[in-house]
């Protein structure tokens, strides 16, 4: 068996499952009664769920961060923080090089502005104090394994 799949599939899943929908679709009817097709759409779909994983989590970092940030609430606080150190330990399980390059943070920020509207009756003005474009970079949303980074509140 060819090393490289193996190694791809260890290191990047979601790389893996696009490489190998591709290459059922393109081995076609020369294998015989599979369905290559479904079975294709199957194994991108999960390199798929994968991303969207990453994507949510990164969403909930930044609505948290935004939280701390920039709403004014001390009590909550630690709780979010607590929050946003689990999301962090579970995306660093799952992203990958192939998840970076499809993350998009101004699409990730834009979801996470709408889930901040949810505070915003508790945190009046909360909305307007909030930058246009994401203040985070992806380091400081992923975190580090020494040391998780929060941003001062305003």
């Amino acid at each position: 068996m060819n090393d490289v799949p193996r190694l791809l599939y260890d290191e990047d899943f979601y790389a893996w499952t696009q490489e190998q929908a591709e290459l059922l679709r393109r081995a076609g009817s020369g294998a015989n009664d599979l369905d290559i097709e479904h079975i294709a759409e199957e194994i991108a779909d999960l390199g798929k769920s994968e991303l969207h994983v990453c994507q949510s989590l990164c969403e909930r970092i930044i609505e948290h961060l935004l939280k701390l940030e920039y709403s004014g609430l001390a009590e909550p606080a630690r709780h979010w923080r607590q929050e946003i150190v689990e999301w962090r330990l579970q995306l660093e399980r799952k992203l990958t090089r192939s998840i970076v390059a499809k993350l998009n943070l101004d699409e990730r920020y834009r979801y996470a502005l709408r889930l901040l509207r949810s505070i915003e009756e508790d945190a009046p003005g909360l909305m307007a104090r909030v930058p246009a474009a994401c203040p985070y970079s992806l380091d400081q949303i992923v975190g580090s394994a020494e040391e998780d980074w929060f941003p001062p509140a305003r």
